[in-house]
């Protein structure tokens, strides 16, 4: 399913939703069209009474499944959007903060910072959003980061607590890094889809056990459930991949604290 739909997400979330949409109630209705040319509407009715309260059952159940993993998948989103803010945090205050520390050292540090964010711009968003892991030149200039701070002999070091703060605040951009790319993997398990998919499908299946006079209201109501379902699955997919689309989670503020990087350092 990551595959086959990951083109609708670069699409505008109105026509994707319209496309899903489509397809569904096509199917549905026609297999609706189906079962009412082998059934007829008065054998139907015979399983309204039974079939009505089994009916309700199945929706309670599913519509708290669906609600529970829009809520999941919610939350994963609004997660990847931290992580990003807590990164560019974390780097804008190690770039304030170098400017304790002595030539070259603070130099060599807010370079490599402006490095690495030019590299997540440029090279490593574009790499997660087609569905990649890791930007290489992005995790090149991590190791200059860190490299600035480490190769350092620490007693010429006039400033040793802020060097400390800095140390903590470089481990605390490279776990929000870690948590970003972690993050921009799909957050809803196979297992999950598997049983959303089955039982959106089953019941949609089971409206075609009902018998109405009109066929006509009954394709109607049946399409309007089955819109209801799809854009809901549909809902979770988008979420499921923060990175990636028209409903992506921005990279502006890595592209904001570049711009001011470079005014700082005159590139």
């Amino acid at each position: 399913m990551n595959f086959s739909l990951r083109f609708l997400l670069n699409i505008h979330p109105a026509i994707s939703f319209l496309i899903v949409s489509v397809v569904c109630v096509t199917i549905a209705v026609l297999g609706l069209l189906i079962v009412r040319k082998y059934y007829h509407e008065t054998r139907l009715k015979e399983n309204h009474e039974v079939a009505g309260v089994i009916f309700n059952a199945f929706g309670l159940i599913y519509a708290v499944l669906v609600a529970f993993v829009v809520y999941s998948s919610l939350n994963s989103y609004d997660s990847a959007e931290r992580y990003v803010a807590m990164e560019v945090n974390k780097i804008s205050s190690l770039f304030l903060d170098a400017e304790a520390f002595d030539e070259p050292m603070k130099t060599q540090i807010r370079v490599a910072l402006t490095e690495y964010t030019k590299a997540v711009v440029e090279e490593e968003w574009p790499v997660i959003a087609g569905g990649g892991r890791i930007g290489r030149k992005a995790l090149e200039a991590q190791r200059k980061i860190f490299s600035a701070y480490t190769n350092v002999d620490v007693r010429k070091i006039k400033n040793t607590y802020l060097y400390a703060e800095s140390l903590r605040q470089l481990n605390d951009m490279s776990e929000y890094r870690r948590l970003r790319l972690f993050s921009s993997r799909s957050s809803t398990p196979f297992e999950i889809w598997l049983v959303l998919i089955v039982g959106g499908t089953m019941s949609v299946l089971y409206t075609y056990f009902f018998g109405t006079k009109h066929l006509k209201a009954q394709c109607v109501m049946t399409a309007a459930y089955t819109i209801m379902i799809s854009i809901s699955l549909y809902l979770i997919y988008i979420f499921s991949h923060p990175y990636i689309g028209y409903g992506a989670v921005s990279d502006e503020p890595f592209k904001l604290m570049l711009q001011v990087f470079q005014r700082r350092l005159g590139s």
